[in-house]
């Protein structure tokens, strides 16, 4: 390592403070910080060669210029624990005026939010353009993180956790496949920042600075303009915000970015949560704690909502006789995916004025007034997707003309998915009795009734094939949800494609080769 200077030793340094990553150790003092790699190796890093310390801290200088020039200051040599290292000496902005802090205090406005779109819509604009990408890249990507988190960490996630998140992700690669070359060739893949976190933009005297560009791996910044700008929507989202990444998503496009439509950057954002949650079991991993353990778990929920998101349908909709298991099921699904429900028992009450526990007169199961009611279900469910990107529907549907009803009242061409619960006669009849002398959840349906309904079910031929998912929903509630992931993205990627499909785009991605290598 070149000496200019008499090495710095940072133990020495007045009102000492630091603070550390998976990969680096920051020391904070005065108006100063320097930041020092640590001698590890993961998967996806290895610095343990003080000759590759220096080179990324040289490369980290130079590739934050252009986002954060007044941050980033010289590469020197540093004494720590009495050996000599090389260390990144920036300027020290204030910890609360990172957007992760002011989101926290409330120090933001839709005015900051809108600057950083544009900023970045800029950034991503001015960007080198990467050879390769498209479909089999982000495909090849998605399986290295998946791999990664299966051999290094299956003790922190299962083998389940983790299908039920990358599956979906894989089925929504391939519905986009096309699309996602199209975008490639067209210039979408560029080397971005790779590391956009709420962490990582700072509103401060030096006006608006976006650090901490990853630097170790020019391929892992090197991406689909959409994916990249995914890390800070889904960050924000994690952070409870997603207001303020709906208003830098909003910004951005109006700028001239164009990150892909919802299901793309629904998919990224999943992806993105899953390497977010990779880091946050390795750091787990280095220095355990409950807030650690906490952030972990809250990310693979995170990126399960995700993924539920990356799938085509937005209305989804459990439906079958009474006491079938529809409105159990319609909740767990609410309970994995953060969607609202709307019940045709609810809206028949509300309308009536009545609360949920009491029992609804018969004028109320006319024909006309049940037409009524799915029409009103129709609208609700409209309104739902426009604010929480999906809804679950919880009714009945038991003939063509309630399903008509509700299908022409809903808005626009949201895609929907009925889900039929099945279950045998006599587990619905014992289920009818236990309902009628217990405690009353919603419906009106005895056994008698319930047996009436179950036989005038009228199946749903007029649904197409691909949008009809039958489940038996006599099973354990976990089972049964699983079944319906499995069902969806079957029904949307048929098996045998899937299997075709990912075994030819996994080959693609096996030759597709670095991003061009720039000055970093």
């Amino acid at each position: 390592m070149p000496e200019t200077a008499a090495p710095l030793n940072l133990d020495a340094l007045p009102g000492l403070t630091f603070c550390e990553t998976h990969g680096s150790r920051v020391y904070l003092s005065s108006d100063r910080a320097y930041k020092v790699r640590k001698a590890v190796r993961f998967p996806f890093l290895d610095q343990t060669a003080v000759e590759t310390r220096e080179r990324l801290a040289r490369t980290e200088l130079e590739i934050n210029q252009e986002l954060a020039p007044s941050t980033y200051l010289a590469v020197r040599t540093a004494l720590v624990d009495g050996r000599r290292e090389p260390v990144v000496e920036m300027k020290r902005f204030a910890e609360n005026d990172t957007l992760a802090s002011r989101l926290t205090d409330g120090r933001i406005d839709g005015e900051m939010l809108e600057q950083l779109g544009v900023r970045l819509a800029a950034f991503h604009a001015g960007a080198p353009i990467a050879g390769g990408g498209g479909a089999a890249a982000t495909l090849a990507r998605l399986d290295r993180n998946a791999e990664e988190l299966a051999g290094s960490l299956r003790a922190a996630v299962s083998e389940g956790e983790l299908w039920r998140v990358v599956r979906p992700l894989e089925a929504s690669i391939l519905r986009h496949a096309n699309l996602l070359d199209e975008r490639a060739a067209a210039g979408s893949w560029r080397e971005g920042h790779g590391d956009l976190r709420a962490d990582h933009v700072v509103f401060g005297d030096d006006g608006l600075q976006i650090v901490d560009r990853l630097e170790f791996d020019v391929s892992l910044r090197t991406t689909d303009v959409g994916d990249d700008l995914a890390f800070l929507l889904m960050d924000l989202e994690s952070r409870g915000a997603r207001w303020a990444a709906e208003v830098v998503l909003a910004s951005y496009r109006a700028a001239g970015g164009d990150p892909g439509g919802p299901e793309l950057l629904a998919t990224w954002s999943a992806y993105r949560a899953m390497v977010s949650l990779k880091v946050a079991l390795l750091r787990h991993a280095q220095a355990p704690t409950a807030r650690g353990a906490d952030r972990a778990r809250a990310l693979l929920a995170l990126a399960e909502r995700l993924a539920w998101r990356s799938r085509a349908a937005r209305v989804y909709v459990a439906c079958g006789p009474p006491a079938s298991g529809k409105s159990t099921l319609a909740h767990a699904i609410a309970e994995r995916t953060g969607f609202p429900v709307v019940s045709s028992d609810a809206v028949r009450k509300q309308a009536l004025g009545i609360d949920e526990g009491q029992r609804a007169p018969a004028a109320a199961y006319t024909d006309a007034a049940k037409l009524g009611v799915y029409r009103e279900l129709g609208e609700r469910a409209s309104d739902a997707v426009v604010t929480s990107d999906a809804v679950i529907v919880d009714a009945t549907m038991g003939n063509a003309a309630m399903r008509h009803a509700f299908l022409s009242s809903l808005r626009g061409d949201d895609p929907t998915v009925f889900i039929e619960c099945r279950v045998p006669a006599a587990e619905a009849d014992r289920r009818a009795q236990a309902r009628l002398h217990g405690a009353v959840h919603g419906s009106d349906a005895t056994p008698e009734i319930a047996a009436r309904l179950a036989a005038a079910w009228e199946p749903l031929d007029e649904v197409p094939a691909g949008r009809h998912v039958i489940v038996r929903a006599d099973r354990p509630i976990s089972e049964i949800v699983d079944e319906v992931e499995l069902s969806l993205d079957a029904v949307a990627v048929q098996p045998d494609r899937l299997h075709r499909d990912l075994a030819l785009l996994r080959a693609a991605g096996d030759r597709v080769g670095p991003a061009p290598q720039s000055a970093a």
